[in-house]
């Protein structure tokens, strides 16, 4: 019998790069441990149909995760889930899509989406595992976590990655690639984006959060 602990791994940006998402998930399968993905699952694909096989594995994996020998799966809003809500709910033109398709937005998955627009309006901002914050792009310094701004969750780079945010948290998140391309580390927040999409490597995390 699968052992349920509390280990959780962290995936950063996926980017429609289903073929190392499934690399990547497979090092976990049978783990028993919490799957989080930071967001921007969609957008920016160097596979033709990525983003739409990213979705459809996602979504098998937590109608049921216990096949996979996983406690389960679960997802964070990014700010490009934002930008497709944004822009599925204005329509085809106006300022969000314009927003979405400048970023790199997926118009192939824009009926994919629609059918499953409860799924996509349900992502949480954040995340809670014992000490540690999940969240997509990260806080604002200095404001409690109950009074941060959703936007800044979704978009902010600095002063976040600069400076100590005061939160009793260490922030796991993604959005910002290191310039390492490599995990970083740093007293207040732990950042694993490492431009998947752009070199190849998604980087995961594996957190014993205790509490």
């Amino acid at each position: 019998m699968l052992t349920q602990g509390n280990d959780v791994v962290a995936i950063g940006d996926v980017h429609g790069c289903a073929s190392l998402l499934r690399q990547e998930l497979e090092k976990y399968r049978d783990s028993g441990a919490e799957i989080i993905l930071l967001g921007d699952l969609l957008d920016r694909s160097p596979e033709d149909g990525g983003a739409r096989a990213v979705l459809e594995h996602v979504w098998a994996i937590q109608a049921d995760p216990g096949a996979y020998g996983l406690k389960a799966l679960s997802v964070i809003r990014g700010n490009h889930e934002q930008m497709a809500i944004d822009a599925l709910a204005q329509g085809e033109t106006g300022e969000a899509s314009d927003l979405w398709f400048w970023n790199g937005g997926d118009l192939s998955v824009t009926g994919l989406l629609r059918e499953r627009m409860d799924w996509l309006t349900s992502l949480p901002h954040y995340l809670i595992r014992g000490d540690y914050l999940f969240v997509h792009a990260g806080v604002r310094p200095g404001i409690p976590l109950e009074q941060q701004s959703m936007d800044d969750m979704l978009w902010i780079r600095q002063p976040f990655l600069g400076q100590p945010h005061g939160l009793r948290y260490v922030v796991v998140h993604g959005h910002s690639i290191t310039a390492s391309k490599q995990v970083e580390r740093k007293p207040w927040r732990i950042g694993i984006d490492t431009g998947a999409f752009l070199t190849g490597k998604l980087s995961s995390l594996r957190i014993s959060p205790g509490g």
